[in-house]
C-alpha cells in the first residue's frame, strides 16, 4: 500500500478512519430529497457498515490504493498542476501515461467510474448494485475532501511531520467527534458536471495543506517533543504516536476546519447519489415496498439529525459496536 501501508496490517484506520466514514455516510442520507432519502435510509445499516469497503479492499486488492488520492503536485503533472491536468481520464492517460496516473492516483477518474456504475443501476433498477455502488461512491468522494490524499506529502513524512495523515483523518475526528454538530442545512443539489466538480473538491483540498502543516509546527514547537509524541506498542512494534495532549492541543487551535470539512464532505456525497438518481430519470421504483412505519421513522431521525441530537440518543451507527 502506498498511503499508510501498516494502517489496516495494524489495527489502525485509513483514509477519514473509519469512524468519520460510517458517520460521513450516514449523515448524508438527511439531505437528499424525500424519496431517495427513504430509499437509503430503509438500507442504512448497509450503506453506514459498507461505507469501509474500499478501504477493506486495500489489503487483498493491488489495485485498489491508488483510487484513494491524486498527488497534484507530483514532478509528472508539472508546475501548473491546479490547471493542468486533464479532466477526461482518456486525454490524462494519453498526457502522462496509466502508469504514472496509477503511480499518482486515481481518486477523480475512479468517482466518475462508479458514478456511471451508480447511474446505470438506477435506470436498470438493480437494488444491490445501487446500494453497492453508492457506497463506494460516497468513501471516493469523501475520500476527495481530505487535503493529504492530494499530495505527494502524505503522511508529512517530506517536511519532518510523519504522522499528520492518522493525525488529520482520524485522531482528531474520534477525540471530537462526540462534539461536532452533525447538521447542516444545505440540500443535496444536482451536479451538471460530475468529473469537473470532483476536480473542483481535489482543489479546495489541496487549498488547505499549508494550514494543517502550520499548524502542526506551531504546536509541536509549543509543547515540544516530549509532550507531542509517545511510543506505543502496536502488534509487537513499537513506534511514534501523536500524544492526547497534542491531538488536542492541535484540533482547538486548527478550529473547525475538520469539521467543516467532514459535514460538506458528507453534503457533496448526498449529491453525487442525487445527482445519479437524476441522470438515471428520476425512478420511481427506489420507494417500493416500504412500509408507513419505516416512513415514519425516517422523518424521526431526520429531526433528530437536525437538532443535532443523533448522538446523544444514540442514533449515529458509528458509535455503535459491531
Amino acid at each position: 500500500m502506498r498511503k499508510l501501508s501498516l494502517l489496516l496490517v495494524c489495527g489502525f484506520l485509513v483514509s477519514w478512519g473509519f469512524l468519520a466514514h460510517k458517520t460521513l455516510q450516514q449523515i448524508a442520507i438527511y439531505p437528499l430529497p424525500a424519496d431517495l432519502g427513504l430509499f437509503f435510509f430503509a438500507n442504512q445499516d448497509y450503506i453506514v457498515q459498507q461505507s469501509i469497503r474500499p478501504d477493506v479492499r486495500r489489503k487483498d486488492d493491488k489495485t485498489e490504493d491508488s483510487k484513494h488520492y491524486l498527488d497534484m503536485d507530483a514532478p509528472v503533472f508539472g508546475p501548473n498542476y491546479r490547471t493542468d491536468i486533464p479532466h477526461d481520464f482518456k486525454q490524462a492517460v494519453m498526457k502522462y501515461s496509466f502508469d504514472s496516473l496509477r503511480k499518482e492516483g486515481l481518486v477523480p477518474w475512479e468517482v466518475n467510474r462508479v458514478y456511471g456504475r451508480l447511474v446505470n443501476a438506477f435506470k436498470q433498477e438493480m437494488r444491490d448494485s445501487v446500494l453497492f455502488y453508492a457506497a463506494d461512491l460516497g468513501h471516493y468522494v469523501s475520500d476527495a475532501h481530505v487535503p493529504l490524499h492530494t499530495t505527494r506529502n502524505h503522511d508529512g513524512q517530506l517536511t519532518n511531520q510523519k504522522g499528520m495523515h492518522v493525525l488529520w483523518e482520524s485522531l482528531v475526528p474520534e477525540a471530537q467527534l462526540k462534539n461536532y454538530a452533525l447538521y447542516q442545512p444545505q440540500a443535496a443539489s444536482y451536479i451538471a458536471k460530475p468529473q469537473d466538480f470532483i476536480f473542483q473538491v481535489l482543489l479546495e483540498s489541496h487549498a488547505m495543506l499549508p494550514e494543517m502543516f502550520k499548524v502542526e509546527t506551531e504546536v509541536r514547537q509549543a509543547l515540544g517533543e516530549e509532550k507531542s509524541f509517545k511510543m506505543v506498542e502496536r502488534y509487537g512494534k513499537m513506534q511514534r504516536y501523536y500524544t492526547d495532549e497534542f491531538i488536542q492541543a492541535y484540533a482547538a487551535k486548527l478550529g473547525s476546519s475538520i469539521q467543516g470539512r467532514m459535514i460538506q464532505s458528507s453534503q457533496r456525497v448526498a449529491s453525487f447519489w442525487y445527482s445519479a438518481w437524476i441522470d438515471a430519470g428520476s425512478p420511481a421504483w427506489i420507494t417500493k415496498e416500504i412500509s408507513a412505519e419505516k416512513k415514519a421513522a425516517f422523518e424521526s431521525e431526520k429531526a433528530l439529525w437536525k437538532s443535532n441530537t443523533l448522538i446523544s440518543t444514540g442514533q449515529l451507527l458509528s458509535l455503535h459496536k459491531k
